[in-house]
C-alpha cells in the first residue's frame, strides 16, 4: 500500500543534525510514511551519514550534484522540493529540514486532524525554536506560537510545521508550472512564497501543540543571510561553513592560503560567514598565495605596505601604490600600524604609483578603500573614491568599525559621496 504521509527533507552540509532529522521520522508513532532525501550535492561525511538509512525501503534517497557555481541561480531548497514533489506517493506532504526534528506524535496528531476535517487541505502547529551556542550548548529557547486559522500565513509559519494535502499542492503546479517559487530573491522567505501560493486555495488550520523542534546557531542559514547585502564590497574576508577564508576582489573571490593569512596581517575577527551559495556566486580569481610575492599585479588590494629597508607606508588599492606622507594622514583613516606587511623592497619599486593620500581636510582626487564613514549618524563605505551608503546593522555584519568610523563634515560627503548607491 502507498503512504499516507510523504516526508521531503532538504539536506546540505549539516553533518552534525542530519542523523537526528532522520530518526525523528524513523521513531514516528504513524509508521504509514515514505521519507524523500533531497541532497544538495553535500560533502562525504554528510552523505554517508545518510547511506546508513537507506537499507530502510521507506528512505529515498535523491543527490542533486549540483556544481557550487549553480547554486546561486535559484532558491535551492525550493528547486529541490519540486523536485521531490512529483516522487511523492502520499495523500499528505509535509516538510523537514537537516536542522529540525519531528516530535514523535507530529504524525498521528496531524493525519487524525485533517482525516477528521476531511475539508481541511493544510494544517500547522507550534515549534520549539531552541539556539545553540558554539560549543553546542543551548543558549536559550522559544515558542513559535499558532495564531488561528490563517488566510494569510507568510511569516508566521515555518514550513517544518505543516503538512498540507497533495491534491492542494498539484492546484498549485496546475497555476504556476511548479510548485514552489525558485526565484532566488526567496532564499530568506522561500516557504513564505509558496504560503502566499497555497493560501490562495486553502487556510492554514492551527494545532495548538507543539509537534517540531528547530534548532538555530551562528551558522544556520537565517541569521548568516540576514541584513547580508546584495552586493559584498571589495576587500571584505568571507567565508561559507568550510575552512576556506576568501577575499572579494574586483567582485571575484580569492582563495587565501592558510599560511599567509596572518602573514598579510589578517584578522580572524574580520572574517564574515555567509552562506554557501553566495560565496560561489563570485568567480574564483588568482589565489593570494606564495606566489604574490613574485608579482607586484598578484598582490591583494587594501593592504598598507612598506620594505625592511625604508619608512614609507603606502596602501595598495586597484594595484597601485599610495603613499601615505604623514602620520596625521595616516591617524585621519584610522589606518592601524599592526596591519602593516613587509614586502621586498624590489616588489615594492615595481608597483605603479598612484597619487598619494591627503588629509581629510585637504582631500580631492582619492581617498582610501575600504574605510568606514560617518556623518549626520549616516554610515557611508569607500570603494573607487565614492561614498556608498551603508545600514549600521549591514556594517555590523561586515565586519566593519562601526564604533570607531571615520567622521566627517558636509563639504567631504559632497565630493566624494554617490547618493543613489548603497550596499
Amino acid at each position: 500500500m502507498a503512504p499516507n504521509v510523504s516526508v521531503i527533507l532538504t539536506s546540505y552540509n549539516r553533518t552534525h543534525t542530519v542523523q537526528k532529522a532522520i530518526e525523528s521520522v524513523l521513531n514516528q508513532t504513524y509508521t504509514s510514511w515514505e521519507l524523500i532525501i533531497m541532497d544538495d550535492n553535500s560533502h562525504k561525511d554528510t552523505v554517508q551519514i545518510v547511506k546508513r538509512y537507506l537499507d530502510n525501503k521507506q528512505i529515498h534517497y535523491f543527490n542533486s550534484n549540483i556544481q557550487d557555481s549553480e547554486r546561486y541561480k535559484t532558491t535551492r531548497y525550493a528547486t529541490l522540493i519540486n523536485e521531490a514533489i512529483p516522487k511523492t506517493t502520499g495523500k499528505y506532504i509535509t516538510y523537514l529540514t537537516d536542522d529540525n526534528e519531528f516530535l514523535p506524535d507530529r504524525f498521528t496528531v496531524m493525519t487524525n486532524y485533517m482525516n477528521q476535517h476531511p475539508g481541511i487541505h493544510a494544517v500547522y502547529s507550534k515549534q520549539r525554536v531552541r539556539f545553540r551556542m558554539g560549543n553546542g550548548k543551548m543558549s536559550k529557547q522559544r515558542t513559535r506560537k499558532t495564531y488561528g486559522i490563517l488566510n494569510q500565513a507568510a511569516g508566521y509559519v515555518d514550513h517544518c510545521s505543516v503538512m498540507h494535502t497533495r491534491e492542494v499542492a498539484d492546484k498549485i503546479y496546475d497555476k504556476y508550472g511548479s510548485y514552489w517559487d525558485e526565484d532566488p530573491k526567496h532564499w530568506y522567505n522561500g516557504d513564505a512564497a509558496f504560503w502566499n501560493r497555497l493560501t490562495q486555495f486553502t487556510p492554514f488550520y492551527p494545532i495548538d501543540k507543539i509537534l517540531d523542534v528547530a534548532y538555530k546557531d551562528s551558522n544556520s542559514f537565517q541569521n548568516l543571510y540576514m541584513h547580508m547585502p546584495k552586493r559584498i564590497p571589495d576587500g571584505t574576508l568571507v567565508k561559507g561553513p568550510s575552512t576556506e577564508v576568501y577575499l572579494i576582489e574586483k567582485q571575484c573571490r580569492r582563495k587565501i592560503a592558510r599560511e599567509l593569512f596572518s602573514e598579510l596581517k589578517y584578522s580572524n575577527g574580520k572574517v564574515v560567514k555567509i552562506p554557501d551559495p553566495f560565496v560561489y556566486k563570485y568567480n574564483e580569481g588568482t589565489p593570494i598565495d606564495f606566489s604574490i610575492f613574485t608579482s607586484a599585479q598578484l598582490l591583494p588590494n587594501q593592504r598598507l605596505i612598506r620594505s625592511e629597508q625604508k619608512a614609507e607606508i603606502f596602501y595598495l588599492q586597484n594595484k597601485k601604490k599610495h603613499l601615505i606622507p604623514s602620520p596625521k594622514i595616516f591617524n585621519d583613516y584610522h589606518f592601524n600600524s599592526e596591519e602593516i606587511v613587509i614586502i621586498n623592497d624590489r616588489i615594492i619599486k615595481n608597483i605603479d604609483s598612484g597619487p598619494a593620500f591627503k588629509s581629510l581636510a585637504a582631500a580631492d582626487e582619492i581617498i582610501p578603500d575600504g574605510v568606514l564613514y560617518l556623518f549626520n549618524n549616516s554610515y557611508y563605505y569607500s570603494e573607487n573614491n565614492s561614498l556608498l551608503h551603508i545600514s549600521p546593522q549591514t556594517a555590523v555584519n561586515l565586519k566593519l568599525p562601526v564604533n570607531n568610523p571615520v567622521r566627517v563634515d558636509s563639504s567631504f560627503i559632497q565630493k566624494f559621496s554617490k547618493s543613489n548607491d548603497t550596499i
